[in-house]
């Protein structure tokens, strides 16, 4: 009987090792796979956001970068709400005005100030003493406003 207590306890202590593995391996499976999905998740959300900030910035910094005629005949093509006509008339419109203003303002500054005016003072400058019979000491430095034209007057800049 000595042998088949020792035999019983032998089956007994066995069963118990494999239970207290088995419950050791569900704990450990439990708290492995709680920690990882923690770990994973959170290193998903940062790696996530930072891939989604930098693939934003990127695209809003290229898509900002788009001005003048193109920014305003572009519009419409780029926003679902228009149609490519109103896109196409909001760019057209935009370029003329911007023609319309720089064209009046180079008129100014080349045909009017480094044009007639520069000229005008150039030759006063050249031809003054002549102009004075040379026999005064010193000519006026510059020709009278009384037969200078008035400067021309730009209409008001589109808008």
């Amino acid at each position: 009987m000595k042998t088949g207590v020792a035999i019983a306890v032998i089956v007994v202590l066995i069963i118990l090792a494999f239970v207290g593995g088995f419950v050791a391996y569900k704990q450990g499976d439990a708290a492995g796979y709680q920690t990882g999905y923690a770990k994973g998740t959170q290193d998903g959300e940062k790696t996530g956001y930072t891939n989604g900030y930098n693939d934003g910035e990127a695209k809003g910094n290229a898509d900002g970068q788009k001005t003048g005629y193109d920014e305003g005949y572009n519009k419409g093509q780029q926003d679902a709400h228009q149609s490519y006509a109103s896109g196409e008339q909001a760019g057209e419109q935009e370029g003329y005005n911007k023609g319309y203003n720089q064209g009046w303002y180079n008129g100014w500054s080349y045909g009017w100030r480094d044009g007639w005016w520069a000229g005008c003072t150039n030759c006063w400058q050249q031809c003054g003493p002549l102009v004075t019979g040379g026999d005064t000491g010193q000519h006026a430095s510059g020709p009278s406003e009384a037969w200078m034209p008035s400067a021309p007057t730009p209409p008001p800049p589109q808008k």
